[in-house]
């Protein structure tokens, strides 16, 4: 027997007090009803239910506690394993043995790493590797810049300290290198899904830092395969050149051998069919066989279905199709797992009791972190971005998450760090990932530059000037009913209308968003719905030459940052006017019967486009399209049909915009307009400035339109909201059909003209009147038009402005 080893009861000792633990245990299976039957603790089975039941339950309990700290869920996941592990709960025996024994840790250790494997797997097939391609020198410099400057620190910090550690393994160059890299280099799919929680993944600083994260990936992908040569060459130098060959080997094989069979499976699968399942089963055991591999090699067991992932492409049908079928169950079912096995291994108590060896490590990494966080404020500095934004930039890039916590338990089981290391990593990732979180939410503002003072209305264009118009597509038959407004607002060759035409497409199976300029770009990004919104606006575009010029964008991007990309756009081409589908789409079931069919997502971004619009917005709702459809193929010139439209005019600047637009829509040969001002009975709740404003725009609209005959002017005075809508009802009964009602949002509107109302509405963003028109209780089958003027930044502190 080995003298320096003692065997103690259920431990096994080492000379260097490193503790082995053995456990014999009578192997009963697992059993539904084990409370019935005998100790639950024989049944690993029910102890794992138990324990991830309490991970989820102290998950969500956290995530309501830090959502006003605005803490990434990350951070609330990996609190609940630590809780339920030895720094808290497992800390009482008692505890220990009857909720957390280690026959079930077992268990959940091998289902997390699992989750751990899927998670870079699906981050692998989400990556657009050609966005470094297409990266400017901003990035290159930054992310260059950044890691270049900061080992150079380390390194010398590292010589200078070296003779301070304590620890033998911290002192080998491996576990230097390995823990100061992982510090400086920030990782793809750890900043991904907490730049999609914050939702400024579409922003101007969210785009920089993935493209700059991306090319920082290559190099720690590069230094993760070194440094575990390093550890290979450790026992045996020669060790170090067969985990290079096989590992070089393995990367050969999946990003060849992989893109040909997704190939051959495109081939395979009909045009806008999905993916047959059998490709798909086929593609996640693959993921297994790559991190069997990876793992025999002695490599980190994530980085073979990480680059299996990248060789996926993206785009449909495979990319997306898997990442549509596994994301819920690796998100919400694996990665507890996989957050219970940290929490489960982190002892921060250890971290005291051997503080010799861990404080070396406590340097190393907090050096590196700040020196990352520096060194990237001084490239972007150096690129000329302002301090906030190189500040905000530098937090982006000090996120750390579900890799590094992976890389901490390979590290774990190759002994370069302890338990105590162990420990203290995953404190200070905890900890700096939270005070980036909170400096990031304090330090940037995706909104801001959206809003302004400069008037981007049709009210204060010029006639005779060229009115630019951005209108989102979200389907084609919001595209159809776009097109006939844009008809109906009459461009003529003397005064030409500019359309920026935005086609939204919901990000699925790709991580990086995408926005297409189909005027300068030609790798474009099609399925087959796109071709025919592609096809229908070119030939919409030539039939309307001289009158509209068109640009077509498509973007890709999560639902819930559509927003970002519409007012962004707005506000570079200069738009002065912004036309939003409405987020229920209505689909004729009988005579007059309408059956909603709700747009995923459209509503929570138009009502932030509503927010946050650098111009005048319009929401635009139709029913039964077809009896205002002016149809691609036809010009204006052939249209024989009167059209009636109304404009109801309540005050304030959002009715003063939508008048100005009717006011542009009745020159139109085709439209006869019945304006219907409402006044208030003896003037009550009138603002002052402005019933004066609202005065001055009627008496211009009556001037102008005095002689013409299509149009009819007329006023109505209310005392209360039920009035209000007893006469639109009078109205909508005396006219035998009105194809367009035209009405303004809320802004300035006389509140005893809704009094009564606020308990009608459903829809906020189409305002009381609005969302009045739509409702079953109300008989429309045309179209409304809800406006709302730019709200310019100053207004928002205006008390009425958002009555």
């Amino acid at each position: 027997m080995d003298p320096n080893l003692v065997i103690n009861g259920s431990n096994v000792m080492y000379h260097h007090n490193e503790v082995v633990e053995i456990y014999c245990q009578r192997n009963v299976g697992s059993s539904a009803f084990s409370i019935f039957h005998g100790n639950h603790k024989e049944f690993s089975f029910t102890n794992v239910l138990l324990e991830m039941s309490m991970v989820l339950i102290i998950s969500h309990i956290l995530r309501v506690l830090l959502k006003p700290l605005k803490q990434p869920k990350v951070i609330c996941d990996i609190l609940a394993g630590i809780i339920i592990g030895p720094s808290v709960l497992g800390r009482s025996k008692t505890f220990a043995d009857n909720v957390s024994p280690k026959s079930s840790n077992f268990v959940i250790e091998n289902i997390g790493i699992l989750g751990f494997v899927f998670f870079l797997f699906m981050t692998g097939v989400k990556m657009d590797l050609f966005v470094v391609a297409k990266a400017g020198k901003k990035h290159w410099v930054i992310a260059i810049g950044g890691m270049f400057i900061a080992h150079v620190i380390i390194l010398i910090f590292d010589i200078c300290v070296d003779h301070y550690i304590d620890d033998s393994m911290v002192r080998k160059p491996s576990s230097v290198g390995a823990i100061s890299s992982t510090m400086i280099i920030t990782t793809f799919p750890s900043i991904y899904s907490i730049l999609k929680e914050m939702q400024i993944l579409r922003s101007e600083i969210g785009r920089m830092a993935l493209t700059t994260v991306i090319i920082t990936d290559f190099v720690g992908l590069v230094d993760i395969v070194s440094f575990e040569a390093m550890k290979q060459s450790e026992v045996r130098m020669i060790n170090a050149i067969p985990y290079m060959l096989s590992t070089l080997l393995l990367c050969a094989l999946v990003f060849y051998g992989v893109p040909m069979i997704m190939r051959w499976i495109k081939r395979q699968t009909p045009k806008g069919n999905p993916v047959d399942q059998e490709y798909i089963v086929a593609t996640l055991l693959g993921v297994f066989v790559v991190g069997l591999l990876t793992d025999f090699f002695g490599a980190t067991i994530g980085v073979g279905p990480l680059w299996l992932g990248l060789a996926i492409p993206d785009r449909p049908p495979v990319g997306a199709s898997i990442i549509q079928q596994t994301e819920v169950v690796v998100n919400h079912i694996l990665m507890p797992f996989a957050y219970a096995t940290v929490g489960l291994k982190t002892d921060v108590f250890a971290m005291a009791e051997c503080w010799s060896f861990t404080s070396p490590v406590l340097s190393l990494a907090v050096m590196s972190i700040v020196t990352k966080l520096f060194s990237v404020v001084i490239m972007a500095r150096f690129v000329n971005m302002s301090y906030r934004d190189s500040l905000t930039l530098g937090f982006i890039l000090g996120l750390r998450g579900q890799t590094e916590f992976l890389l901490y338990i390979h590290w774990w089981s190759l002994k370069i760090v302890t338990t105590s290391s162990f420990s203290l990593m995953v404190i200070l990732t905890i900890i700096a990932t939270s005070i980036s979180s909170l400096m990031i939410n304090y330090l940037y503002d995706p909104k801001r530059p959206y809003m302004t003072n400069m008037r981007r209305t049709v009210q204060h264009t010029a006639q005779e000037s060229k009115l630019r118009i951005l209108a989102c597509i979200y389907d084609q038959e919001s595209m159809a009913n776009i097109f006939s407004l844009l008809d109906f607002t009459n461009p003529t060759t003397s005064n030409p209308f500019k359309v920026f035409a935005i086609y939204f497409i919901e990000l699925v199976g790709r991580a990086a968003p995408m926005f297409i300029d189909h005027v300068k770009q030609t790798n474009e990004y099609w399925d087959h719905n796109n071709v025919a919104v592609h096809k229908a606006i070119k030939l919409y575009e030539k039939d309307r030459n001289n009158r509209i010029a068109m640009n077509l964008f498509t973007c890709v991007t999560p639902s819930r940052t559509m927003y970002h990309d519409i007012c962004e756009r707005a506000l570079m081409n200069k738009a002065v006017f912004i036309i939003l589908p409405f987020h229920k789409k209505y689909i004729e079931v009988g005579n007059d019967l309408f059956t909603e069919i709700l747009r995923p997502g459209v509503q929570y971004t138009n009502a932030n486009t509503l927010s946050h619009a650098p111009c005048s917005v319009g929401v635009l709702a139709c029913k039964k399209a077809s009896a205002w459809d002016i149809r691609p193929t036809r010009t204006i010139n052939n249209q024989n049909t009167q059209r009636q439209f109304v404009m109801l005019f309540l005050g304030g600047s959002d009715a003063r915009e939508a008048l100005m637009l009717a006011s542009r829509m009745v020159e139109h040969p085709d439209v006869s307009l019945i304006v219907i001002r409402f006044l208030a009975n003896e003037q009550a709740g009138d603002i002052i400035p402005e019933r004066k404003m609202d005065d001055g725009v009627v008496t211009w609209f009556w001037v102008k339109n005095e002689m013409n005959d299509k149009v009819v002017y007329k006023e109505v005075v209310v005392s209360n909201g039920f009035e209000t809508v007893s006469a639109i009802r009078s109205l909508n009964a005396s006219v035998s059909k009105i194809d367009l009602w035209i009405v303004g949002r809320k802004n300035g509107i006389n509140p005893t003209f809704l009094d009564g109302l606020s308990d009608w509405s459903e829809n906020s963003e189409l305002g009381l009147i609005g969302d009045f028109l739509l409702s079953a209780n109300f008989n429309v089958l045309g179209c409304v038009l809800v406006v709302q003027q730019q709200v310019l930044r100053e207004q928002h502190a205006i008390p009425w402005a958002c009555y």
